[in-house]
C-alpha cells in the first residue's frame, strides 16, 4: 500500500513540475527600454541609457550617439550619420553593403511598444516615452558592445 501511495504522489508531483516547466518561458527574452530610459539586453544586463532629448549613452555614461533635429542618428566620436529615426519610431539604418534596413515600432499597448525587424521578429520592447529613439538607441549600443564600427554608410 505504501508503494502505491508513493507512486501516486510521485506521479502528481511529476505532472505538476512538467506543466510549470512549460509555463516559465513562453517568449524568448528580448532587450528592453524602461520608462526611465534604462536599456537592458536580453539577459537583463544594463547596457546603456537614452534621454528624452535623444542622447544615447553606454552603461558607464559615455555618450555614444545622439539624434539631431532632423532625426538623424549621429555617432558621438566621428560625427557621421548612422541612420534615420522617423517620427513614428521606425529606424532606418545603413549596413556595410550600402543597402538600408529598418526596424519598425508598434503602437503602445499598456505603455510598451514592440520593435520588430523586417521579418516581423520582436527585437526590443520600448516604453512609449522612448518610442521615437528606442530602436536607434538599441542598434547603436549593440554595435558598440559587439565592437563593430558604427560608421555604416
Amino acid at each position: 500500500m505504501k508503494k502505491i501511495i508513493f507512486l501516486f504522489v510521485l506521479a502528481i508531483v511529476s505532472l505538476t513540475v512538467a506543466q510549470n516547466g512549460y509555463a516559465q518561458n513562453y517568449k524568448q527574452p528580448v532587450p528592453s527600454i524602461d520608462a526611465k530610459g534604462k536599456i537592458t539586453d536580453a539577459k537583463g544586463k544594463h547596457i546603456g541609457w537614452i534621454t528624452s532629448e535623444g542622447i544615447i549613452k553606454d552603461a558607464t555614461g559615455v555618450k555614444v550617439a545622439h539624434i539631431d533635429n532632423s532625426g538623424n542618428a549621429v555617432d558621438a566620436a566621428t560625427g557621421k550619420n548612422l541612420g534615420k529615426a522617423s517620427k513614428n519610431g521606425t529606424y532606418l539604418y545603413h549596413v556595410k553593403s550600402g543597402e538600408n534596413d529598418s526596424l519598425t515600432v508598434s503602437v503602445p499597448m499598456n505603455g510598451v511598444c514592440e520593435v520588430k525587424d523586417k521579418n516581423g521578429k520582436t527585437v526590443l520592447l520600448v516604453h512609449e516615452n522612448y518610442k521615437q529613439y528606442g530602436a536607434c538607441a538599441m542598434h547603436c549600443l549593440q554595435m558598440k558592445n559587439e565592437h563593430k564600427d558604427m560608421k555604416m554608410k
